[in-house]
């Protein structure tokens, strides 16, 4: 990633902005149903070999600011939701991810599909996904 940012930054004309958006390190993805009156949490996704690609794009980020190549204008957490009105967009969405794929856990697809059948009119499956925001100017 160290290498992307660079050749971004040869792009960049000096005082330009670049923004960096991943997904936050310690809250996974949330999967719920909405209903007309409440939200019923159903699982969190877990992402293989996420936290050693966080932990690199982390050290790529740090590392250009350090070589002076970038100055850190700022970072800020936020929460995405997309609301879906089926599984079967869900299971698109997720496939719309890049690998590796954020998994459910054993037994809370299935769990995710019973709540579904049972649903009232009007519900919908919402998955909250926290990212960090960071944006950098180039020098």
């Amino acid at each position: 990633m160290v290498h992307a940012l660079r050749r971004a930054g040869q792009r960049l004309q000096p005082g330009g902005s670049l923004i960096s958006i991943r997904p936050h390190e310690t809250s996974l993805p949330l999967v719920s149903i909405i209903t007309p009156s409440r939200r019923i949490p159903v699982a969190r996704l877990t992402t293989p070999g996420f936290v050693t690609r966080q932990s690199a794009a982390d050290a790529a980020l740090e590392r250009v600011v350090a070589e002076g190549r970038f100055a850190l204008m700022g970072m800020r957490n936020h929460r995405y939701r997309a609301r879906l009105d089926n599984p079967s967009q869900l299971r698109t969405y997720l496939e719309l991810i890049s690998p590796p794929r954020p998994r459910f856990p054993p037994g809370r697809r299935a769990h995710l599909l019973e709540l579904w059948r049972s649903r009232p009119r009007g519900s919908k499956i919402e998955i909250a996904e926290w990212i960090v925001v960071t944006a950098l100017r180039r020098r």
